[in-house]
């Protein structure tokens, strides 16, 4: 399941994963928070610990999301421990810079996402 993050920064896209989340599921999810977004934008994918880990399919999804929408520049993935191994294996496949940070830096991620905004 992705959810919109409540607590981001309110320029940022930035969604939560938990569960099992698919391809289809994360193209849906940035779909709908997209809506009229019309600037360059960056995204931020928090892990959460009740992940399924279903990395693979979370990844497909970001590059399929990467090629489909142009106002996506950038990518940052927070993984939790034991995770940003698994995350790297599929980061070179995405049409945009996809970058890891670990569960501490969150801020840092959401910083680097909203670089990507024109005037930040």
């Amino acid at each position: 399941m992705l959810e919109r993050i409540q607590d981001a920064p309110a320029d940022a896209l930035a969604l939560a994963a938990s569960g099992t989340v698919m391809a289809r599921d994360v193209e849906q999810a940035v779909d709908a928070a997209l809506g009229a977004i019309s600037a360059p934008t960056g995204l931020v994918v928090v892990i959460g610990d009740d992940f399924d880990g279903y990395m693979a399919e979370l990844e497909r999804g970001l590059a399929n999301v990467a090629a489909a929408h142009r106002t996506i520049v950038r990518i940052a993935l927070v993984t939790g421990p034991g995770q940003s191994a698994e995350a790297t294996l599929g980061v070179a496949q995405s049409a945009v810079p996809i970058r890891l940070f670990a569960a501490g830096d969150r801020l840092a991620a959401f910083d680097w996402a909203e670089s990507a905004r024109p005037g930040q």
